[in-house]
């Protein structure tokens, strides 16, 4: 998923192949509601799923709050790993950066690290 301060552009990969690309509003409700519906659709349990994304800072925080909430794990990478690694190039839109993070995460599936919010942190977002 690529997130930037309005949305979030989400890629599916089955395989090497594209399987669904979305863009959504970058709010709590919206995240979830997607990946509640994606999961239903699909008929997938939250452990087939894995989210990628850049950090983006506080743009992220939508997103970490809405895996916790559903339970899909969530792999938040450095921004500079994924453009080192040939994935992902600036001045590009965000759909193909989108594209280039799923790109980037299904050889690196071994060394995924899923990012859990700090329970204090999980309370100050609720009541932003």
């Amino acid at each position: 998923m690529d997130v930037s301060k309005q949305s979030v552009d989400v890629c599916v990969l089955s395989g090497d192949d594209i399987f669904l690309e979305k863009q959504i509003s970058n709010t709590i409700s919206e995240i979830e509601s997607f990946l509640q519906s994606f999961l239903k659709k699909q008929s997938f349990s939250t452990s087939d799923v894995l989210v990628c994304a850049e950090y983006t800072g506080k743009y992220t925080y939508p997103l970490c709050l809405s895996c916790q909430k559903v339970g899909v794990g969530l792999w938040l990478e450095n921004p500079y790993a994924i453009k080192h690694s040939g994935g992902l190039e600036r001045g590009k839109n965000d759909r193909q950066d989108a594209r280039k993070i799923a790109r980037y995460a299904r050889p690196y599936e071994d060394k995924v690290r899923l990012f859990v919010l700090p329970q204090k942190a999980i309370s100050s977002l609720r009541e932003l």
